[in-house]
């Protein structure tokens, strides 16, 4: 059930990964019939490719000859006149053809007269300067006009310029003249200058269906028998030099033969070039690749190439043979782009990164190829997710996932884009996250129901971690172990049997449940395992089932937590006034802590076990536990320990020791405080006292015990309510001393005192 339910929901999720890439790759095509159906295909995917195409933008460089001259807000102040007087345009054409400019393509539109004024019209200027502009041979002006598509009912006669160009790129030889022309309502430059011979380019800025302008126009009309070129692609055809005999009707035949091709990609028109074939949409478009965005191309305000000197050899050097690009970047023009690279780019950009991509071959592989590239990674990604999830590991697959998506966003991003592919890679990763998430939501699912039952099963007679470990492993629990480095944690309550003699049955239980349940949130908070509760006392070790690097070190924090809890609890119960006997108030804690190789396992019988620990590690820290008592201290941990623990904590060293029933001495250490919060007189008990166990050792009994009744004062601003009361380490080693002064150690005595109890 479980498979079968995982296969079906991945199958969805294949599928309609895969219909979506098809939808982003054709949604231009079938836009307007299937808006609603593809719009969510390309929603998604063309803001990701925004994104990656950004990415590498930066390493492709304006090209020289491509400059903007530029109706900028500083021109338009200076000229003191909006929209520019055409006479001023006259005085720009004259200077650009000085400075040796090759083509001037404005994007300003010209389709009305301007106001005679004494006898003299400006747009007589203006067609002066355009014909002596276009006197140099392969000089071209062109102008834009916009273009509206048109029924059947309102026609106009197009110009000769677009007729031509009309007339050699009709398919299969159908005769021109019988098809009325489906262009009504078009606004076009005055015809005094399309008689000036100057060129003429559509241009429609039609946005994506988020407002983003990705895509440009190249030819009106792709799907009908009357094609004519945009404003961007006519500059190019000009500037490029290959088109230079474009308005003589002998040659077109021959010149468009071999740069329009509509026999082929199914009916959808392919513009060569020389740089390679560029796939149009059914739409006549194309989809730009970004060169930059305003700051990108070099730009000149208009007005210093009217008023600077015409022989500025500068302006020589900038213009010879340039692809001169005029349009406003000024704000209140209101001629603002919404596009990939910007949001507020000015329309004229566009026009010169379509440019640039023509004059530089940098074009898009055909619809056919990205989509199958983006199929096949597609599939061998989910594949591969799907084969390594098998292992039913989510962090592993997770794991897997990230590298997944590494990988593919930085080949597309970094090889894949600059080929021109444009994948659809964010259904890639849409069909990876969803194949991740659905797989790892059905793993869980059936993971709870298996762990439902084995808690059902096993519940009652093992430990919960134990349940975890038998479902990750997938087997039944086992007598047997494994042995490490790990630590062993023993506490008990001083003197606690003579707490049953104080307090009720209900009292007792009501205490001990205080107190267990603070001090075991505690140990769990540290990653801790409770192995068991022997009435009073907590069993507990550290670095089993689940490993950790700095189980020592824990320990030794529980310890001090618990004892800080401690004195929270003790202060507690005193405000609760008579609740509870003086004995409750004054309730002492002592711990042993040792690390070591410790057997850690299922222990226990076929039917009954438990997950505990055992061995000689374990052994000594219940005799520190216990022998903490000798010397009046309430933690005691062991050398191997303190080592592993770092010095986050403050110590002293105690003794150096032989436990009952163990021949092998272990220095043991009594836990201060955290380092960083302990006072300074734990501090200075800390150095006075490891000062004097040095006296102790080297056997200088009178320097030992002066300096052990200096740390006896520390001693009791430690534990000012047991002076008197219970004994501490410095009563003993100065009584110890005294003891050696009258009969002194053998001579190869080394330091190592023997208890004699537990």
């Amino acid at each position: 059930m479980k498979n079968i339910v995982k296969n079906i929901g991945l199958f969805i999720i294949i599928i309609f990964s895969c219909v979506s890439v098809f939808f982003s790759l054709y949604s231009k095509d079938y836009e307007a019939k299937w808006r609603d159906l593809t719009s969510y295909a390309s929603f998604f995917e063309n803001r990701f490719y925004d994104f990656r195409m950004l990415q590498t933008m930066h390493k492709r460089k304006p090209h020289p000859k491509i400059i903007l001259a530029d109706i900028d807000d500083d021109s338009i102040k200076k000229l003191n006149s909006w929209p520019i007087p055409r006479a001023k345009w006259a005085e720009m054409l004259k200077k650009l053809r000085g400075y040796g400019a090759k083509i001037v393509a404005f994007d300003v539109f010209f389709s009305e007269d301007s106001m005679t004024c004494n006898g003299q019209n400006p747009d007589d200027d203006l067609v002066a300067a355009i014909e002596y502009f276009q006197e140099v041979p392969n000089n071209r002006v062109i102008l834009p006009y916009n273009l509206q598509v048109g029924g059947t009912e309102h026609y106009t006669s197009i110009p000769d310029d677009l007729y031509i160009f009309a007339l050699t790129t009709k398919v299969g030889g159908a005769n021109y003249e019988m098809y009325p022309t489906f262009i009504s309502d078009s606004v076009y430059p005055l015809q005094k200058l399309i008689d000036a011979e100057t060129s003429l380019g559509f241009i429609e800025a039609t946005a994506d269906t988020d407002g983003v302008i990705r895509h440009y126009k190249a030819l009106a009309f792709p799907y009908g028998e009357v094609h004519v070129p945009s404003y961007g692609l006519t500059a190019y055809m000009h500037w490029i030099g290959e088109f230079d005999e474009y308005d003589d009707p002998s040659k077109m035949d021959k010149i468009f033969k071999t740069q329009l091709d509509l026999s082929t990609a199914g009916g959808k028109p392919i513009l060569k070039t020389k740089k390679g074939d560029i796939e149009l949409n059914l739409k006549g478009e194309t989809k730009v690749r970004w060169t930059g965005g305003e700051e990108t191309y070099k730009r000149i305000p208009i007005y210093d190439i009217i008023t600077k000197d015409p022989n500025d050899e500068e302006l020589k050097n900038l213009f010879e043979d340039a692809l001169v690009f005029v349009g406003a970047t000024a704000y209140g023009a209101h001629d603002l782009r919404n596009t990939p690279v910007h949001p507020m780019l000015p329309g004229v950009m566009v026009h010169m990164n379509f440019a640039q991509m023509l004059i530089d071959g940098y074009y898009f592989k055909p619809f056919k190829e990205s989509a199958k590239l983006s199929w096949l990674l597609l599939i061998i990604s989910v594949i591969i997710l799907l084969l390594v999830q098998l292992k039913e590991n989510p962090i592993y697959d997770l794991a897997i996932l990230v590298v997944l998506v590494t990988v593919l966003f930085y080949a597309d991003t970094y090889y894949f884009v600059e080929q021109g592919y444009e994948t659809k890679l964010f259904w890639c990763f849409f069909a990876l996250t969803m194949c991740y998430g659905w797989n790892t939501i059905v793993n869980f699912y059936m993971a709870n129901q298996d762990k439902a039952f084995l808690k059902n099963a096993f519940g009652n007679y093992i430990s919960p971690e134990l349940i975890d470990e038998m479902y990750e492993s997938g087997h039944a629990p086992t007598l047997g172990g494994t042995s490490g480095i790990r630590t062993a944690y023993f506490t008990d309550i001083q003197g606690f049997s003579s707490f049953s003699e104080k307090l009720s049955a209900t009292q007792l239980v009501e205490l001990l449940n205080e107190y267990l349940t603070a001090m075991t949130d505690i140990l769990l908070e540290e990653k801790g395992t409770l192995d068991k509760y022997e009435g009073d006392a907590i069993i507990a070790f550290f670095g089993a089932p689940m490993e950790l690097p700095d189980h020592a070190q824990r320990s030794c924090m529980v310890a001090h937590r618990m004892q800080e809890k401690l004195l929270e609890l003790r202060k507690k119960w005193v405000s609760e006034g008579d609740k509870w006997p003086k004995i409750v108030h004054d309730m002492r804690m002592r711990i042993g802590i040792n690390s070591g190789d410790i057997v850690t396992g299922n222990m226990g019988s076929a039917s009954r076990m438990n997950y505990t620990m055992m061995g000689d590690s374990v052994n000594l820290a219940a005799r520190l536990e216990e022998s903490a008592k000798q010397y009046g201290i309430f933690t005691q941990v062991a050398k191997e320990t303190v080592e592993m623990a770092g010095d986050k904590f403050l110590w002293r060293e105690l003794d150096t020791i032989k436990v009952v029933g163990k021949s092998i001495p272990v220095t043991t250490y009594d836990l201060l405080g955290l380092k960083e919060t302990a006072p300074d007189y734990l501090k200075e008990l800390s150095e006075k006292f490891s000062a004097a166990i040095l006296l102790y050792k080297a056997q200088k009994w009178d320097e030992a015990i002066e300096l052990f009744k200096v740390t006896l004062e520390l001693e009791y601003m430690r534990f000012p309510d047991l002076k008197g009361v219970k004994t501490n380490p410095s009563e003993i080693y100065i009584k110890r001393c005294e003891d050696y002064k009258k009969l002194p150690p053998p001579p190869e005595w080394d330091g190592v005192f023997t208890l004699t109890s537990k």
